[in-house]
């Protein structure tokens, strides 16, 4: 499996080939559509539009201009599913220095994506963002997110070798491009945090070292890397429900193309307010299990806490609950409530107390 995204000189193949792949073709067209989609939606029929669409992507011959044409996508999805992204910490970044910025896991793409809308406000490249082997067994999704300078962890292989040769290859590439001067973003664990609760997996640091085992322990990995964590909260999850349901059904498998849906619900629905925090530079030298403790300790006390994270907290723990001051978080699961099961709800609320539950302890 390829692991590293693509270059400038592959970038007019594969989107020539991608015009020639039926499951995107059709993908594209549902969501040419104003009916359908708020984002890729263009004036005219069907056909027309998706001619339109066919002329625009032939033209495209490199990894900026095919990212111009996310971020366009990107701003709208902001301005549209957004009330405000707010975000702080950028201050304390210098355009000098690469950037490993390790952030807590809410939605499959959005996370990164709205890292990268941040950091160009302030002129910074985009990062090269690490995604898991799931994403890219639909062939057309991997394609485009390698197209968005993204790079593969794979942790699936038929031997111990082979996880580990896939291993090795990540590791390989988040510090070439370090060494390169680039930015990388990655998930403090995989998977995205179903329950709220945010915490970093020693593995994936352990995974970030592999590379350089030989020029120095993993003690001094900060002295060595400029490791930033990201702490994103969203006032509303999109995909809430769907968590809640999953952890109910304690379903290990997932549905085919799965993650594909929750992508695109996760950018088309509605999220309320969302905060980025940039916390402070890690310092100092750690354990792998010491430096996960740190991050969790950066990611929840820089952690945005809104009214649906207050008033589950004070509804499932605080028997002297006044809702009067989470009017906001009040309405969201009032409204939940009429397509609920009373379990699901409580596992929901749980989800966005357990933010607040981790500060509060």
């Amino acid at each position: 499996m390829r692991i590293e995204p693509y270059i400038d000189s592959e970038v007019n193949k594969v989107l020539t080939d991608l015009l020639s792949n039926q499951e995107f073709i059709n993908f594209v067209k549902t969501n040419l559509s104003n009916s359908k989609s708020k984002f890729l939606s263009l004036p005219g029929s069907t056909f027309l539009a998706f001619q339109v669409f066919k002329n625009k992507v032939k033209k495209i011959n490199s990894i900026n201009e095919f990212q111009d044409q996310v971020k366009q996508v990107l701003s709208s999805v902001v301005a549209k599913t957004i009330d405000n992204f707010s975000y702080s910490g950028l201050e304390q970044l210098d355009s000098s220095k690469p950037y490993l910025f390790i952030g807590n896991h809410r939605d499959i793409t959005l996370d990164s994506a709205l890292c990268n809308f941040a950091l160009d406000t302030i002129g910074f490249e985009t990062t090269y963002n690490a995604i898991g082997d799931n994403l890219v067994s639909v062939n057309w999704m991997g394609e485009l997110l390698r197209l968005n300078k993204c790079f593969v962890i794979s942790r699936s292989g038929s031997s111990k070798k082979e996880i580990y040769n896939n291993l090795s290859n990540a590791s390989s590439f988040i510090h070439e491009a370090l060494s390169d001067s680039k930015h990388v973003w990655i998930a403090q664990r995989q998977g995205r945090a179903k329950d709220g609760l945010d915490k970093t997996d020693s593995a994936v640091l352990k995974m970030i070292h592999m590379n350089q085992r030989k020029n120095y322990p993993f003690e001094e990995i900060a002295h060595h890397i400029n490791i930033i964590p990201c702490s994103i909260s969203y006032e509303i999850d999109p995909l809430a429900a769907e968590k809640a349901k999953k952890l109910l059904s304690g379903a290990q498998i997932k549905a085919a193309n799965e993650d594909v849906s929750h992508i695109f619900q996760g950018i088309m629905m509605g999220k309320g307010n969302v905060h980025l925090s940039f916390c402070p530079k890690i310092t100092g030298e750690f354990s792998p299990e010491t430096m996960a403790q740190e991050i969790d300790s950066a990611i929840s006390s820089n952690y945005k806490l809104w009214d649906t994270n207050l008033y589950a907290y004070d509804f499932l723990y605080n028997n002297e609950l006044d809702s009067s001051n989470y009017e906001k978080g009040k309405n969201y699961f009032e409204d939940l409530r009429v397509s609920m099961t009373n379990q699901e709800l409580e596992y929901i609320m749980e989800q966005y107390a357990n933010p607040v539950k981790i500060i509060k302890d």
